[in-house]
């Protein structure tokens, strides 16, 4: 049995930065086409593997990018939930998150699993936000069956809030550069 030590060991070794921007360019322009659930199809795996095995000569199983596109989803929340928290900050010339000690010591009690982000952020947060934006489960239009129904304005309200926001956080505009590969960064 592989313990977390060995998976990092494996993360690290089949997805250099290189490959993983690569893959992240591959699943952005996916995304601009429009992605209408929360994975890509068979047909689409295929297509992306085909393509990573074209620059990298390197064999992915359809398997292991559905993993590190979980992987990739994930963490995106954990930034995107960190950015909103009372007191971060973004510095968009070293793409890291500003905070106080305080403010970084009283969110990592509560969420260590975000010390990751504190010293390096998020390597293409923005194009993971176009990936994953409209596909991540918010919980913003939850309503509890104990509560009575709500009425139109109530409804309307909800509607507005709910529409054409996600999880993400806007820390700068992504550039579309029309190009027939994807973008590297």
């Amino acid at each position: 049995m592989a313990t977390n030590a060995d998976d990092s060991n494996d993360e690290h070794k089949l997805w250099l930065p290189e490959n993983e921007s690569f893959f992240i360019g591959l699943l952005y322009e996916e995304a601009k086409k429009g992605l209408q659930t929360t994975t890509l199809d068979r047909k689409t795996w295929q297509k992306v593997e085909e393509e990573l095995f074209k620059k990298f000569a390197k064999r992915y199983k359809i398997d292991k990018l559905k993993s590190k596109f979980n992987r990739l989803r994930i963490a995106h929340r954990e930034f995107s939930q960190l950015l909103q928290n009372t007191g971060m900050g973004w510095d968009p010339q070293t793409r890291t998150v500003t905070a106080s000690e305080e403010v970084w010591e009283s969110y990592l009690k509560v969420n260590p699993g975000a010390k990751k982000f504190r010293k390096k952020g998020l390597p293409h947060y923005d194009l993971l936000g176009v990936i994953f934006n409209n596909t991540t489960a918010t919980g913003q239009m939850n309503y509890s069956s104990t509560h009575c129904p709500p009425d139109d304005e109530t409804e309307r309200q909800q509607e507005r809030e709910f529409l054409g926001k996600g999880i993400h956080v806007d820390v700068e505009e992504i550039e579309d550069e029309s190009t027939d590969d994807p973008p590297t960064l």
